[in-house]
């Protein structure tokens, strides 16, 4: 049965299938080292291709530490094909698109309406998420497919080289997640 993992829990182990055809298995891969697991939502969202590009214009700080870095997203392997190349990235991709990954670290969802504009009463959604809708807008980031489940969050893992978490950060919203700064503080 899933569960919030806490700082200190066991990581659980899990295979896992990148978008060029490749099955591995979490523990085993990486030799040993710790292991950074970003979970984004899908290649489409504007915010997720910003972390995405974010996370992989940083991403050889990870390698540098020692570390192994995982992006595990809700897409589907052709969706990821279609935008990628194998050589465009260094590090591990992973498609979920059925969400078991997802369903096994127990993130959750966010509120119903979190992307309507204008809802009655006093939600609003973060100023955070408005300004990374206006910087994707800038860079010419338009939306593109939808996959999975629309009202997903993000969250992110750091794993130690005996599968105990040493960061469990569950996202209140989809633009609160650490950067990779943040997250290299545990390596």
């Amino acid at each position: 049965m899933p569960k919030r993992y806490q700082i200190g829990s066991k990581a659980p182990d899990f295979d896992f299938s990148t978008p060029w055809g490749e099955k591995k298995n979490f523990y085993a891969d990486g030799g040993g080292r710790k292991k950074a697991l970003f979970f984004l939502r899908y290649y489409g969202c504007r915010v997720t291709q910003l972390e995405f590009r974010d996370i992989a214009a940083e991403s050889a700080k990870f390698s540098s530490r020692g570390a192994k870095l995982y992006v595990v997203l809700q897409s589907s392997p052709e969706t990821i094909q279609g935008a990628l190349k194998q050589d465009d990235i260094d590090f591990e991709l992973i498609c979920d698109p059925e969400g078991e990954l997802y369903r096994l670290f127990d993130i959750g969802y966010a509120p119903l309406g979190y992307f309507i504009k204008s809802l009655p009463g006093d939600y609003k959604r973060s100023e955070r998420f408005e300004k990374r809708i206006a910087e994707a807008s800038e860079l010419g980031i338009t939306h593109g497919l939808y996959e999975g489940n629309e009202q997903q969050l993000p969250a992110v893992f750091v794993i130690d080289e005996n599968q105990k978490i040493l960061l469990a950060h569950y996202s209140a919203d989809i633009t609160d997640l650490p950067d990779v700064d943040e997250t290299l503080k545990y390596f």
